[in-house]
């Protein structure tokens, strides 16, 4: 597909507005679907009761596997059944609108989301990034009180890659993957996590180590099976790689560097001190950068048939992640066109109207954009890498990804806060296609890229 050098992130509108039930389980009512999830309506809530009614059917789902996972970093994951601080990484505390909070990152769950807990495979297992408290790390969410490192399970099944859906039922299914049960991170990775893996490797850390990183919990331990090689599966971090972590005495003025250049002087969100831009998505990360910091946190990153996955809302292939509803200028259902925060979209001014940070929302903002699955701002907000390399669709696909070949390309989807129908009719629809293919020797983005880690379920 097109290789789009700097034009990457345009244009487009949404807003702010009601909390989200941040335990949305994986099921047809669950999370986000206006016109598909009656339970939820456009803003994606569940009831108390819903959410412990259907928590009983997901834990089934989730509570396969058994080994542990453990990065590089120190951070351990467990995969089977485990989950990360509470529900998936998510913090308990007061209970609202069907989602359970955990201010610490740590606590179980409050009574409302019991069950929903329960069912993920609650564990207190904190990723790295939000081992400690503090902005952009535990306090995401409606209330500001929950672990930004809520990590969501989305429950396994088989979808198309390709089709299309303009509202009223998707068509031209083609392309079909099956996949197994995986957890996916609620909100993008924020400045005030990603501090804490730059803090880490100023202090002594060392990059990943070689082959870590793979979905363990896959085929016997060898992970995702390799698309681009028959025969072969996932090969995790490779050691010489490591070269393009700063890491040692200095390595935060490196860091600092590499996350302000080009573009990123202007729309670079890295501080190295806890300040505003803390709940702020992290923009301008390599690909390299990106998966370091997943599997630093007890993680990796998403394939591209997970990640589209979750946005399609698996086999209901939806138009938009949240449903039908067009995403529109008030920043309610994503941040993108540069109409955050007051709803000035590039595209109605005829201008590009993005300024500088004032134009990023924090992460989570668009609550009504929230998924099938729970996650917020798979479209909008920021640009988010994938593990595979760019190719056309292989068939079969069975927990699979493509790994091997001879281009440098990554797959990046999702669009950024500055990101519009400039780079075209279909930018925003989950099934979109059209530009998510960047040179991960080269690219890390003139504006919104970022990244959202997965973990084993």
């Amino acid at each position: 597909m097109a290789f789009i050098a700097r034009s990457l992130i345009a244009r487009w509108p949404w807003a702010a507005t009601s909390s989200v039930a941040a335990a949305c389980l994986a099921n047809a009512t669950a999370c986000g679907s206006d016109a598909q999830s009656s339970p939820n309506g456009g803003g994606g809530k569940q009831s108390t009761a819903e959410i412990a009614g259907s928590a009983a059917t997901n834990g089934t789902e989730n509570d396969a596997g058994g080994s542990a996972q453990t990065s590089s970093g120190g951070a351990t994951t467990a995969a089977g059944g485990s989950t990360l601080v509470g529900d998936g990484g998510k913090p308990s505390g007061s209970a609202g609108a069907g989602t359970s909070r955990s201010g610490g990152g740590g606590s179980t769950s409050t009574v409302a989301a019991a069950g929903s807990n329960a069912a993920a495979g609650a564990s207190s297992d904190t990723p790295a990034s939000c081992a400690t408290s503090g902005p952009g790390r535990t306090t995401c969410g409606a209330d500001d009180s929950e672990s930004c490192c809520t990590s969501l399970p989305v429950s396994g099944g088989t979808y198309s890659r390709t089709y299309t859906n303009s509202g009223s039922g998707a068509t031209g299914k083609a392309d079909s993957a099956t996949l197994s049960s995986f957890r996916l991170d609620k909100y993008e990775t924020t400045v005030g996590r990603f501090r804490q893996y730059v803090a880490y490797l100023e202090k002594g850390g060392s990059p990943p180590a070689a082959g870590s990183g793979k979905h363990t919990h896959l085929n016997a331990g060898k992970g995702l099976a390799d698309s681009g090689k028959s025969g072969s599966f996932e090969a995790g971090w490779d050691s010489s790689w490591s070269s393009k972590i700063p890491s040692g005495k200095g390595a935060t003025a490196k860091w600092k560097s590499n996350l302000a250049s080009g573009g990123c002087a202007s729309y670079g969100t890295f501080t190295d001190q806890d300040g505003k831009n803390d709940l702020l998505p992290i923009t301008c990360t390599s690909w390299y950068e990106s998966y370091a910091f997943c599997i630093w946190d007890g993680g990796f990153l998403p394939s591209e048939a997970e990640w589209k996955y979750a946005a399609a809302g698996g086999d209901e292939q939806r138009e938009y992640p949240w449903g039908t509803t067009a995403p529109g200028s008030k920043n309610e259902y994503a941040i993108y066109d540069c109409c955050y925060p007051n709803g000035k979209c590039s595209g109605a001014s005829g201008k590009d109207t993005c300024t500088g940070l004032v134009n990023v929302a924090p992460v989570g903002f668009a609550t009504k954009g929230v998924g099938r699955y729970g996650q917020l701002d798979l479209i909008g907000s920021v640009w988010e890498w994938n593990l595979d390399r760019y190719a056309n669709y292989v068939n079969p696909c069975t927990d699979c990804a493509y790994l091997t070949g001879n281009t440098a390309n990554r797959v990046l989807p999702g669009a950024g806060f500055h990101s519009g129908t400039s780079l075209g009719s279909t930018i925003m629809y989950s099934y979109n296609r059209a530009s998510v293919s960047y040179n991960a020797d080269t690219y890390r983005g003139d504006y919104a890229v970022g990244l959202r880690c997965a973990r084993s379920p």
